[in-house]
């Protein structure tokens, strides 16, 4: 099946968030890097979106929702948060792996199918 993907503004924003941390504690070279990386790895998402594993939180939402690790080198700190919707995928959320718990509140919902 071919999957198309939709980054909901929330994950942009966080994106863009995180590439700000990036440039301010590291360097804009750095930063630049994360971001193209992590745009790529984004975009891989579709490929096979059922092979990523469920989110911790998932029984906290109405929608399965489901991990993709992402970032710099061998060990990606970043968790994007997706879910499926027929042939979508809607990435919620961009966040530190070592962020709280994620909660219903925190995101906004992907528009139905």
């Amino acid at each position: 099946m071919s999957y198309r993907l939709i980054i909901l503004p929330q994950a942009k924003a966080d994106v863009l968030r995180n590439a700000e941390w990036w440039a301010h504690h590291h360097s804009s070279e750095q930063a630049a890097r994360w971001l193209d990386t992590v745009q790529s790895q984004l975009e891989t998402i579709v490929d096979f979106p059922e092979s990523h594993s469920v989110s911790a939180e998932n029984d906290d939402f109405p929608y399965e929702i489901r991990d993709k690790l992402l970032g710099l080198g061998s060990r990606p700190s970043y968790r994007a948060v997706f879910t499926i919707r027929d042939d979508t995928v809607f990435v919620l959320t961009v966040r530190r792996s070592a962020q709280d718990v994620l909660r219903l509140s925190d995101v906004e919902s992907p528009p139905s199918a």
